[in-house]
């Protein structure tokens, strides 16, 4: 049940804005900002107070190049470690195709035991065997971490080269290798020369060039074989077959177009009955009879 009351009704007054000199209850006053030196600290109770050192602070983009030349550190370092590591030093030296120079020999000239496998010169090492008479090639690699690989080639006997009575095995180059019997059955060149030869000399290339096409080509031009081929100072390659005939080539140059000369000049010889000891090819298409 509602009451009724004899008082005045109440009568509502518009609101005010109230200021106020301080801060009401649950308000937040405002902050100043206020510069000191620093590392200074502001007066507190207590006692007294340290001032703190002053703490660097990195971006994110300092952290970033901080952490990558940290990296590049740590890899000189490894690479440097790693450069003059006893890992990597030539301890090994295998040697392969070798069958008349001795190992040791070859790897006394390399001089690579002991250097670094990064540094050791291959080039040089290389150049010092192609010194020994008896290597025609020669090829050197690196076996990681510590063995070099040495393949020798050694130059082949292929024929004689007869000089003061003194018969020496030469390769195909006309180098010297020694006194060792050649292949049965392989070129025989007498020279004319004076004096010795000594493994690791070349003889007259000119005469080797000759020689070889001479014994192969002479069979099918004129149905015979070489006797002989001689050297002689001055005047050449002369070759002398099994059924007594004989020519003088010079040099080395055209010898299949000496030899077909050769051919035809004996044909024509034989049919006018033409004798000769000699005929001279040097001149190409002029040849001599003698």
């Amino acid at each position: 049940m509602i009451v009724r009351r004899g008082r005045p009704p109440r009568r509502e007054s518009p609101r005010a804005i109230v200021k106020r000199s301080r801060t009401t209850v649950g308000e937040h006053a405002r902050r100043a900002i206020i510069r000191r030196p620093l590392g200074v600290q502001p007066p507190r109770g207590g006692g007294p107070r340290w001032p703190r050192l002053p703490i660097p602070h990195f971006g994110r983009g300092r952290l970033v190049l901080l952490g990558v030349l940290a990296g590049v550190g740590l890899l000189v370092a490894s690479g440097v470690w790693l450069w003059q590591s006893p890992i990597f030093k030539v301890q090994h030296i295998r040697v392969d195709g070798n069958e008349r120079i001795l190992a040791d020999t070859i790897v006394e000239r390399t001089n690579l035991l002991g250097q670094s496998m990064f540094e050791a010169d291959l080039a040089a090492a290389q150049k010092a065997l192609f010194a020994l008479p008896l290597v025609a090639a020669v090829q050197i690699e690196r076996q990681w971490p510590s063995t070099i690989r040495i393949h020798v080639e050694e130059r082949k006997a292929w024929g004689t080269w007869e000089q003061g009575g003194v018969r020496y095995t030469i390769d195909r180059d006309g180098v010297v290798l020694g006194t060792v019997p050649p292949p049965a059955g392989s070129p025989v060149i007498r020279s004319s020369e004076l004096g010795s030869r000594q493994q690791g000399d070349r003889v007259d290339y000119q005469a080797v060039e000759a020689a070889a096409e001479i014994y192969e080509q002479l069979p099918r031009q004129l149905g015979t074989i070489v006797k002989e081929v001689a050297f002689l100072a001055g005047k050449g390659v002369q070759v002398t077959t099994a059924d007594g005939q004989s020519a003088l080539f010079g040099d080395s140059s055209a010898i299949p177009y000496k030899l077909a000369v050769w051919a035809a000049m004996a044909q024509q010889a034989q049919a006018r009955h033409i004798s000769y000891t000699t005929v001279d090819l040097r001149f190409g298409n002029r040849p001599v009879l003698q």
